[in-house]
Protein backbone atom coordinates (compact mmCIF):
# COMPACT_ATOMS: atom_id res chain seq x y z
CA UNK A 1 0.00 0.00 0.00
CA UNK A 2 1.05 3.39 -0.71
CA UNK A 3 1.37 6.17 2.10
CA UNK A 4 -1.64 8.06 0.72
CA UNK A 5 -3.56 4.30 0.67
CA UNK A 6 -2.18 3.46 4.45
CA UNK A 7 -3.97 7.01 5.41
CA UNK A 8 -7.16 6.59 3.48
CA UNK A 9 -7.30 3.07 5.26
CA UNK A 10 -7.25 4.87 8.39
CA UNK A 11 -9.51 7.47 7.67
CA UNK A 12 -12.19 4.89 6.50
CA UNK A 13 -12.06 2.96 9.90
CA UNK A 14 -11.94 5.85 11.82
CA UNK A 15 -15.50 7.10 10.12
CA UNK A 16 -16.76 3.64 10.36
CA UNK A 17 -16.37 3.24 6.77
CA UNK A 18 -17.74 -0.55 5.95
CA UNK A 19 -15.21 -2.99 5.43
CA UNK A 20 -12.87 -0.68 6.64
CA UNK A 21 -11.46 -2.66 9.71
CA UNK A 22 -11.78 -6.19 7.64
CA UNK A 23 -9.16 -4.39 5.23
CA UNK A 24 -7.24 -3.39 8.17
CA UNK A 25 -6.82 -6.49 10.18
CA UNK A 26 -6.37 -7.99 6.38
CA UNK A 27 -3.10 -5.97 5.72
CA UNK A 28 -2.02 -5.86 9.64
CA UNK A 29 -2.97 -9.24 11.20
CA UNK A 30 -0.60 -11.09 10.86
CA UNK A 31 2.43 -7.89 11.90
CA UNK A 32 0.46 -8.33 15.37
CA UNK A 33 1.31 -11.92 15.74
CA UNK A 34 4.60 -11.77 14.23
CA UNK A 35 5.41 -9.04 16.63
CA UNK A 36 4.55 -11.31 19.46
CA UNK A 37 6.07 -14.56 18.14
CA UNK A 38 9.57 -12.38 17.62
CA UNK A 39 9.89 -11.37 21.19
CA UNK A 40 9.00 -14.85 22.37
CA UNK A 41 5.17 -15.88 22.58
CA UNK A 42 3.65 -19.22 22.31
CA UNK A 43 0.55 -19.56 20.06
CA UNK A 44 -1.55 -19.18 23.00
CA UNK A 45 0.12 -16.36 24.17
CA UNK A 46 0.27 -14.47 20.80
CA UNK A 47 -3.55 -15.40 20.46
CA UNK A 48 -4.12 -13.09 23.50
CA UNK A 49 -1.75 -10.62 22.59
CA UNK A 50 -3.67 -10.24 19.29
CA UNK A 51 -6.99 -9.92 21.57
CA UNK A 52 -5.69 -7.00 23.72
CA UNK A 53 -3.71 -5.33 20.96
CA UNK A 54 -7.08 -5.18 18.47
CA UNK A 55 -9.08 -3.90 21.18
CA UNK A 56 -6.40 -1.32 22.11
CA UNK A 57 -6.16 -0.41 18.09
CA UNK A 58 -10.09 -0.24 17.81
CA UNK A 59 -10.06 1.85 20.91
CA UNK A 60 -7.18 4.50 19.68
CA UNK A 61 -7.34 4.72 16.29
CA UNK A 62 -8.48 8.26 16.51
CA UNK A 63 -5.05 9.25 18.79
CA UNK A 64 -3.08 8.40 15.96
CA UNK A 65 -1.43 11.43 14.94
CA UNK A 66 0.36 10.35 11.89
CA UNK A 67 -2.22 7.90 9.92
CA UNK A 68 1.18 7.57 7.24
CA UNK A 69 2.94 5.88 10.30
CA UNK A 70 0.30 3.55 11.74
CA UNK A 71 2.01 0.43 11.00
CA UNK A 72 4.85 1.91 13.71
CA UNK A 73 2.53 2.05 16.09
CA UNK A 74 0.69 -0.72 15.69
CA UNK A 75 4.37 -2.39 16.17
CA UNK A 76 4.80 -0.18 19.35
CA UNK A 77 0.80 -1.29 20.74
CA UNK A 78 1.32 -4.60 19.57
CA UNK A 79 5.42 -4.97 21.60
CA UNK A 80 3.34 -3.16 24.65
CA UNK A 81 0.58 -5.73 24.97
CA UNK A 82 3.25 -8.20 24.99
CA UNK A 83 5.26 -6.82 27.09
CA UNK A 84 2.31 -6.80 29.65
CA UNK A 85 1.20 -10.14 29.19
CA UNK A 86 4.82 -11.21 30.02
CA UNK A 87 4.92 -9.36 32.98
CA UNK A 88 1.51 -10.79 33.90
CA UNK A 89 2.35 -13.98 33.79
CA UNK A 90 6.19 -13.06 35.79
CA UNK A 91 3.93 -11.84 38.87
CA UNK A 92 1.37 -14.63 38.60
CA UNK A 93 4.29 -17.21 38.95
CA UNK A 94 6.37 -14.90 41.71
CA UNK A 95 3.06 -14.37 43.45
CA UNK A 96 0.10 -16.95 42.58
CA UNK A 97 -2.48 -14.02 41.45
CA UNK A 98 -1.72 -10.57 40.00
CA UNK A 99 -3.68 -9.11 43.63
CA UNK A 100 -0.79 -10.57 45.57
CA UNK A 101 1.55 -9.46 43.38
CA UNK A 102 0.18 -5.87 43.55
CA UNK A 103 -0.36 -6.07 47.55
CA UNK A 104 3.23 -8.01 47.60
CA UNK A 105 1.66 -9.70 50.81
CA UNK A 106 2.54 -13.35 50.40
CA UNK A 107 6.30 -14.64 51.31
CA UNK A 108 8.28 -15.72 48.06
CA UNK A 109 11.35 -17.93 47.58
CA UNK A 110 14.20 -16.26 45.51
CA UNK A 111 14.08 -18.12 41.57
CA UNK A 112 17.07 -18.09 39.97
CA UNK A 113 14.51 -18.04 36.62
CA UNK A 114 12.06 -15.25 38.24
CA UNK A 115 14.76 -13.21 37.79
CA UNK A 116 16.45 -13.88 34.77
CA UNK A 117 12.66 -13.33 33.72
CA UNK A 118 12.43 -9.98 35.32
CA UNK A 119 15.74 -9.24 33.91
CA UNK A 120 14.83 -10.24 30.63
CA UNK A 121 11.77 -8.45 30.59
CA UNK A 122 13.30 -4.94 32.39
CA UNK A 123 16.06 -5.09 29.08
CA UNK A 124 13.20 -5.96 26.57
CA UNK A 125 11.05 -2.72 27.66
CA UNK A 126 14.00 -0.76 27.88
CA UNK A 127 15.33 -1.16 24.48
CA UNK A 128 11.87 -0.20 23.60
CA UNK A 129 12.45 3.01 25.12
CA UNK A 130 15.48 3.66 23.80
CA UNK A 131 14.19 3.07 19.88
CA UNK A 132 11.14 5.71 21.08
CA UNK A 133 14.12 8.16 22.34
CA UNK A 134 15.50 7.94 18.76
CA UNK A 135 15.15 10.61 16.27
CA UNK A 136 12.66 10.12 13.61
CA UNK A 137 14.65 9.05 10.54
CA UNK A 138 16.44 6.47 12.97
CA UNK A 139 13.67 5.24 14.53
CA UNK A 140 11.92 4.74 10.98
CA UNK A 141 15.34 2.68 10.03
CA UNK A 142 15.31 0.48 13.00
CA UNK A 143 11.71 -0.20 12.53
CA UNK A 144 12.29 -1.19 8.94
CA UNK A 145 15.11 -2.91 9.20
CA UNK A 146 14.67 -5.23 12.23
CA UNK A 147 10.32 -5.27 12.63
CA UNK A 148 9.41 -4.92 8.96
CA UNK A 149 7.56 -8.48 8.13
CA UNK A 150 7.95 -10.19 5.82
CA UNK A 151 11.35 -8.39 6.22
CA UNK A 152 12.46 -5.47 3.28
CA UNK A 153 15.45 -5.20 1.67
CA UNK A 154 17.41 -2.38 0.85
CA UNK A 155 15.59 -1.07 -2.43
CA UNK A 156 12.33 -0.81 -0.49
CA UNK A 157 14.05 0.52 2.18
CA UNK A 158 15.45 3.07 0.18
CA UNK A 159 12.12 3.80 -1.49
CA UNK A 160 10.24 4.10 2.06
CA UNK A 161 13.13 6.08 3.72
CA UNK A 162 14.02 8.59 0.60
CA UNK A 163 17.54 6.78 1.37
CA UNK A 164 20.02 6.38 -0.85
CA UNK A 165 20.81 2.58 -1.05
CA UNK A 166 24.61 2.47 -0.48
CA UNK A 167 23.97 5.49 2.52
CA UNK A 168 21.79 2.77 4.74
CA UNK A 169 24.31 0.93 6.12
CA UNK A 170 26.52 4.23 7.62
CA UNK A 171 23.16 5.43 8.87
CA UNK A 172 21.61 2.07 10.61
CA UNK A 173 25.48 2.06 12.38
CA UNK A 174 25.02 5.49 13.18
CA UNK A 175 21.26 4.47 14.61
CA UNK A 176 22.31 1.18 15.70
CA UNK A 177 25.68 3.31 18.08
CA UNK A 178 22.84 6.07 19.42
CA UNK A 179 20.31 2.85 20.35
CA UNK A 180 23.44 1.47 22.02
CA UNK A 181 24.22 4.61 24.12
CA UNK A 182 20.47 5.26 25.16
CA UNK A 183 19.63 2.03 26.29
CA UNK A 184 22.48 1.58 28.36
CA UNK A 185 22.17 5.20 29.85
CA UNK A 186 18.71 3.66 30.86
CA UNK A 187 19.97 0.38 32.02
CA UNK A 188 22.72 1.77 34.19
CA UNK A 189 20.89 3.73 36.49
CA UNK A 190 18.34 0.80 37.14
CA UNK A 191 21.72 -1.71 38.01
CA UNK A 192 23.02 0.32 40.05
CA UNK A 193 19.57 0.70 41.84
CA UNK A 194 20.18 -3.01 42.69
CA UNK A 195 23.53 -3.23 44.04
Amino acid sequence: MTGNDVVSLVEDCRRGKPGAWDRFLERYGRLIWSVALRLGADNAEAEEIFQRTWVAVVEGIDRVEHPERVQSWLIGTARNKTYQLFDEQRRLRRFGSLEAADDRTEPTEFDATQEEDALAHEAGVLAHRAVAELDDRCRELVTLLFLADPPLDYREISRRTGLAVGSIGPVRARCLKRLRALFFEMYQPAAEDDS
